[in-house]
Formats: C-alpha cells, structure tokens, sequence
C-alpha cells in the first residue's frame, strides 16, 4: 500500500514537472558545487637516467630551491673521464711540442749571436787592416805623382769591397734567422695549432657536459608538498618519465561542476565568489578559465547518492590569492554578478520539485535492485 502511494506522488510530480517544462527546459542557478583542488608537479627528465640518491620523503613540506633528488647518467660520466684522459694527453704532446720549438728558438737565436760575432770579428779585422793600409799610402804620397794618387782614392779597394760584402752577408743571415724565430714563435702561440685546436673542443665539451652534469641534482622550483616518489635509489627511469609528484601547498584553482539539467550562463573570465562548506566565514574570489565543452560524470562526493550517477559540464575556477582552504575541499561556487534570491519563485519551485524527483526515484530504484538481489541470493 505504501509502495503505491510512493508511485502515485511520483506520478503527480512527474505531472507537474512536465507542466513546468513546458514553458522552460532548465532551472536556473547562479550557484554549484566544486572541489578545491593543487596544481601538480611531475618531477621528470629529458633522457635515460638511473636515480643515484633522493632527499625528500612522500608528504615531506619542501621550500623553493630544495634539493629533490640526484641522477646519474653513467654514458655522461663515462665521457667526462674519456676527455679527462684525452686532455692530458693533448697536453702532454703539446708540452712536448712546445718545448722542442722554444729549443728550436733557442738553436736559431744561438746561430745567430755566432754568426752575427764571427762576421763582426771579420770585418774588425779588415777594418783595421784598412786603416794601416791608408796610414802607409799616406806616407807614400809625396813620391807618387798626383795624377796617380787622385784615381787612386776614386776607386775602393778590395778590402773596403770585402767589408762591404760582409755587412751585407750579415744582414741577410741576420734577417733568414729573424724570420725562422718568427714562424716558430706564431707556431708556439698559434691558436690554429691542431694541438691547441683539439684542446679547446675538448674543453668546450667538457663544459657542456659538466653543465649537464650539474642538471642532474634537481632542485624544487616552488614551495609544496611532496605527494608520490615513483621510483627508488638505483632503479632507471626512461626519458620523462614522472619520478616525483609535488603539489602546492594550497589549493590553487577550483574544479566546479554544474547539472545537466540546470542552466547557468557562465563563460571564461567571469568572476565567482568560493565559500567553504565547513561553516567558517571563509572565502576566495575567482576567476573563470575554462568551461566544459562536453557532458561529464559528476565525482561521487558532489552526488546526492552515491549510487546514483549525475551528469553536468565541468568548469576549472582559478583562484585568486593565497587562501586557506584544505586540498580536497569542497566549496561553493556563486556568480558575483549574479544571485539566487533573482530567480522567478516558479524556477525554485521547479528546481525543488526536480530535487524531490531525482531523490524519489533513485531511493525507489535503489530499493528495487535490493530486493531483486536478495530474491536472487
């Protein structure tokens, strides 16, 4: 008798739903529920590497420049010594390179103080070989006719020749000698050298890949919480692939959802006012990012029942400024342009009523599948 009475309301509600569809398909509502939710952090890199130590623990509050964790990439280290190694052997030919053209140097500059006393010493001796010469013919000149004597001073003699030649032979040894240091000296300090040439690649490489190297200890980028490790120390990971999952520590934006069968003209960039749930006088306002394009199923704890699915479009809520809600709480969502209390008393009504029948049905539904179930068992 009960059950039919049940039915009969539910059919007079029915009724009056249909009537109130009739001259509008939707309620409407300047309100809905959300979950305040944290932005996450995947902690990841771009290539192969094994996880050396990590530093942090799940839950564990870390600060802006904590250190995360430490990766090891054993192909960069193992680079790393190969240059190692050939920079010291590249040094070492250079060293010896360098010392044998300073020695080079040394010969040639050593050829040329020998060579530059010996021809000095020549023509000394000529010199004054010419001047006794010329002593002596000046005290022949007055027995020597001077016809003979002023041809005789016109014409050098062949020492004079010999001192010329010479100072000319020392010039041009001089100058052989002076051009051979130069080329071993632009050599020495060439940077077109193949030696020096191989180094500096060498000692860009390694800077490359100490650089590198150094990306491998992972610093926090923002202050949060540790939420999952993924992996522990020595295992390998793939390339970003997420090692660590860090949240912030308060909610940063809201996740609202509003009914398939409720109306609400919301769109990108609107402002909405957040409220907690909980009683306390605490609130955020908001800013619309984005609005579900497509129908979704409502998250279980934003049902009436569990057991009765709910369907609606999703809506992300930034929220601006620090706020103290708790992750994962559930909030109240209002249009700051809007209000409730500017709803036509027709619209509540129909949305009350809609209530009720969502309610009556699913607790007669529900009902229903329990007692098959028990007939069955």
């Amino acid at each position: 008798m009960k059950k039919s009475k049940l039915l009969y309301v539910i059919w007079i509600l029915a009724v009056l739903m249909l009537l109130l569809s009739s001259k509008n398909n939707h309620v409407e509502t300047h309100q809905f529920l959300g979950i305040a939710e944290s932005n996450e952090v995947n902690v990841n890199f771009e290539k192969s590497v094994e996880i050396k130590n990590i530093y942090v623990v799940p839950g564990q509050h870390v600060t802006k420049g904590a250190l995360l964790l430490e990766l090891n990439q054993p192909e960069l280290v193992l680079r790393l010594n190969e240059i190692k190694h050939q920079f010291s052997e590249y040094n070492l030919q250079k060293k010896i390179e360098t010392n044998q053209i300073k020695t080079q140097i040394k010969e040639l500059k050593a050829q040329k103080t020998a060579k530059m006393n010996t021809i000095h010493s020549e023509i000394k001796q000529l010199k004054s070989q010419h001047t006794l010469n010329k002593r002596l013919t000046a005290e022949l000149k007055s027995i020597m006719k001077t016809d003979f004597v002023t041809k005789e001073s016109s014409i050098s003699s062949p020492l004079q020749l010999r001192i010329e030649s010479l100072e000319e032979e020392l010039k041009l040894a001089v100058k052989q000698i002076d051009i051979k240091i130069k080329a071993l000296q632009e050599m020495l300090y060439s940077s077109k050298n193949p030696l020096t040439a191989k180094i500096e690649s060498l000692e860009k490489e390694s800077e490359l890949l100490k650089s590198a190297k150094e990306k491998l200890l992972i610093y926090s980028e923002s202050n949060g919480i540790i939420g999952s490790i993924h992996f522990k120390r020595g295992e390998k990971v793939s390339p970003f692939v997420p090692i660590i999952t860090i949240y912030t520590q308060f909610p940063s934006y809201v996740k609202g959802y509003i009914h398939e069968n409720v109306y609400n003209c919301i769109s990108v960039n609107d402002k909405v006012r957040i409220s907690s749930l909980t009683g306390k006088n605490l609130y955020s306002d908001g800013i619309v990012v984005g609005v579900g394009s497509r129908i979704v199923e409502f998250p279980e704890r934003l049902r009436k029942r569990e057991k009765l699915k709910m369907w609606g479009r999703e809506v992300q809520i930034k929220i601006l400024g620090n706020t103290e809600f708790l992750l994962g709480e559930k909030v109240i969502i209002q249009s700051i342009n809007g209000s409730t209390m500017n709803i036509p008393a027709w619209k509540s009504l129909k949305y009350y009523l809609s209530s009720i029948y969502e309610y009556l049905i699913s607790s007669f539904m529900i009902k229903k599948n329990e007692r098959y179930t028990v007939v069955a068992d």
